[in-house]
């Protein structure tokens, strides 16, 4: 073809009648075109092929004069169906290109095509859900995976306590008993000791636990808050209690402020002042009882009386008879049981008041007015100790765990054993303080 004509070296077509040599020798001539001597004529009004940077003009060429040229769309490729799994595999696939250096660190390619059961492995966990925690998705803390229901997870803490070792329990509380009941033999300060490691053991199972939930409190300064305020207490009385707290404000502050903790003043500050009041400012109040010369241990022991009394009637009673729900954070107490825990108190308290013990408490030392002084104590003790036992259940619910330790077989941790006592106490405290110490 040249630029000056339109004219091809023709070749022969099937249809314009004249037959085709196909000769070898012919074919074979040097500078032959193997098209032969036949044109390609194009449409009459087309003079001249157009150049090729000229926009295409949409004519057809014809071959021979009546022969004409159609073209058939090619169809599209059908491909099969893919499963919903396959198409969910592709679903976070990009379609631009993924560059690497081909180093170590290069990420695998993305197995496409059937999903297997087996990749769910790798999004589980390799150790077993820890039978204590509840469950709970935390997201900031938590929030990484999902875990149990909170159905389930209910679920799980009423059988695990319905399985609760009762003669360990039994065994643990007469111990614990005996062990308070000799310190007070000793004196004020031995009963002062028990009760600091006590104060300081809980304070270790409840900054573990607050950890394991994914907050960063300020341990350090929180277990030595703890420990610090029933000996302040015991040496200072109660205005020890607003030291301490306000010290722990300002340097658990500066805590944050210099980056020490990861975690924010917010989270990280409140989960510490949380467990230095909770526990420090609460259970503090046992060493001012202490440090009252006549009444202080016979006070400390109505008060431990008290709440063990409503642990004990409310959880026989509310077995027995037991029917309706007193609180989705606890659901293994009952009203029934709430009520019977509570008389169980009143009687504790009249009983104690009628027969002079602990002396000189519900003797005869106010003139006669130990009975009434011992009812009214009941009433208060009655009415904080559950308040105390929701409380405890509600941040361990919030934390996700069933128990605060398992220091004591049978109980489970030291909170979960004196969390009524920890609100029975100051409440004992400010009604003997308006009836007993003035």
């Amino acid at each position: 073809m040249s630029d000056e004509s339109n004219e091809f070296e023709g070749f022969q077509v099937a249809d314009s009648g004249e037959p085709v040599d196909d000769g070898v020798d012919e074919f074979a001539a040097p500078g032959r075109s193997v098209f032969g001597d036949d044109d390609i004529a194009f449409k009459e009004d087309d003079d001249a092929i157009p150049h090729w940077s000229e926009p295409p003009t949409g004519s057809v060429p014809q071959v021979g004069g009546d022969a004409s040229m159609t073209f058939e769309p090619t169809p599209e490729p059908t491909l099969p169906e893919a499963e919903p799994d396959e198409l969910a595999a592709w679903a976070d696939v990009s379609s631009t290109p993924h560059l690497t250096d081909g180093g170590a660190d290069a990420a695998p390619p993305v197995q496409l095509g059937g999903v297997s059961d087996a990749a769910d492995g790798f999004f589980g966990f390799d150790d077993e859900q820890d039978s204590g925690r509840l469950g709970t998705a935390m997201s900031e803390p938590g929030s990484a995976g999902e875990e149990l229901s909170l159905g389930a997870s209910l679920g799980a803490v009423a059988g695990a306590t319905g399985d609760r070792d009762m003669p360990m329990a039994v065994i643990v509380g007469v111990a614990l008993a005996v062990l308070f009941f000799a310190a007070i033999a000793v004196g004020p300060v031995a009963a002062l000791v028990i009760v600091t490691i006590a104060l300081s053991l809980a304070a270790v199972e409840f900054y573990n636990a607050v950890r394991v939930a994914g907050y960063q409190p300020a341990v350090l300064l929180g277990l030595t808050a703890v420990l610090s305020l029933p000996l302040a207490v015991y040496w200072k009385g109660e205005a020890a209690i607003g030291l301490v707290l306000v010290l722990s404000i300002l340097f658990g502050s500066l805590w944050y402020v210099m980056g020490v903790s990861p975690d924010g003043a917010m989270r990280g500050l409140g989960a510490t002042l949380l467990g230095i009041v909770h526990i420090g400012v609460l259970g503090s109040f046992a060493a001012l009882m202490l440090s009252v010369d006549t009444y202080g241990t016979g006070v400390l022991t109505v008060a431990i009386i008290l709440t063990v009394f409503y642990d004990v009637g409310g959880l026989f009673i509310g077995k027995a008879l037991g029917r309706t729900p007193l609180s989705s954070v606890s659901p293994n107490k009952t009203m029934e049981g709430l009520i019977g825990g509570m008389i169980v108190v009143l009687i504790a308290a009249i009983v104690m008041g009628v027969i002079g013990q602990p002396a000189p408490l519900a003797g005869d030392a106010f003139d006669g007015s130990g009975l009434f002084t011992m009812i009214v104590i009941g009433i208060a003790a009655a009415l904080a100790a559950p308040i105390g036992d929701l409380a405890e259940s509600h941040i361990k619910r919030d934390l996700g765990i069933k128990d605060m330790g398992t220091i004591l077989p049978g109980h489970g941790g030291l909170l979960d054993r004196f969390d009524g006592l920890l609100f029975v106490l100051p409440t004992v405290w400010f009604v003997a303080n308006a009836f007993v110490f003035s």
